[in-house]
């Protein structure tokens, strides 16, 4: 395992922040494509100080926890700059340790992008309150974060109509990456997550992939950092040149409730391929 390490100050203690990713093993067999994300084993794991205030948490010590990547994406510049960033999955707001009643009331979602500096909160609330999150240092909340993504060992680049079905046909976890360009920035995106739904039908050799949520750019944003151009969406393809997507946004539910549902639909032209565990 391929170690990459970073370390900070932070507070009066010292913050290590790191990507595990597999190195380099034995060369691949023919037709095999190297860095395909097995997400099922890919975690973020952070690692949280005492409060000063637990309020009903029970966590003398702190707390750790390990939560699923959802997917990834980077972003890199016209000078070569690349920016990774992660969407964990979601989870409940929660008494950590409590003796009883473990989920907080009103229940509240737990999502965030992280990079191993910073964080921006993506979780939603029974209704929206018209706050649109922005990153800060991660610094300011844990004393320690990975980010772990797992690779397949012999994951396969998915060349044909037919090479979809046959894999999808076969159970097997496939994974999707699709690359747009955003000229007027000059920024390129690689986008990498599961493919959790496939529409296929082995006769015609059909596909159309349908599933998310990943992390995708809003070209419409005019944030100045890059994760804070970052929404949420699903995505939808049925050829490799182009995909569509549906962000996530604000919604009006009747009256001026609001709520974050998916909602904008998008269409780019993009490149789009499809891999296989092995």
């Amino acid at each position: 395992m391929h170690l990459r390490r970073g370390k900070f100050a932070a507070g009066c203690g010292l913050l290590a922040a790191v990507w595990l990713m597999p190195g380099r093993g034995p060369a691949a067999p023919p037709g095999a494509a190297g860095g395909v994300t097995n997400f099922q084993a890919s975690f973020m794991t952070w690692d949280y100080p005492k409060p000063a205030d637990m309020r009903r948490h029970n966590i003398p010590l702190g707390n750790k926890a390990r939560i699923q990547i959802d997917a990834w994406i980077t972003v890199t510049d016209e000078n070569g700059k690349t920016e990774r960033f992660v969407l964990i999955a979601p989870c409940r707001t929660e008494w950590v340790y409590a003796a009883d009643h473990l989920f907080q009331s009103p229940s509240n979602e737990y999502r965030f992008i992280f990079s191993l500096t910073q964080q921006r909160p993506m979780g939603r609330s029974y209704t929206y309150d018209g706050r649109i999150t922005t990153a800060e240092d991660v610094r300011k909340t844990f004393s320690s974060l990975q980010i772990d993504l797992k690779t397949f060992p012999r994951g396969r680049l998915l060349r044909t109509g037919k090479e979809i079905n046959d894999a999808i046909g076969r159970n097997l976890q496939v994974v999707g990456r699709t690359e747009l360009r955003d000229p007027k920035r000059k920024e390129t995106y690689v986008l990498e997550y599961p493919i959790k739904t496939m529409n296929f039908r082995p006769e015609s050799a059909s596909f159309q992939v349908d599933t998310g949520p990943l992390l995708v750019p809003d070209f419409q944003s005019t944030a100045t950092k890059a994760i804070d151009r970052l929404a949420m969406a699903h995505v939808c393809y049925n050829r490799l040149d182009k995909a569509e997507f549906i962000l996530r946004g604000p919604v009006s539910v009747g009256g001026s409730v609001r709520v974050l549902d998916y909602s904008d639909d998008r269409e780019y032209s993009a490149k789009n391929e499809l891999f296989s565990e092995q």
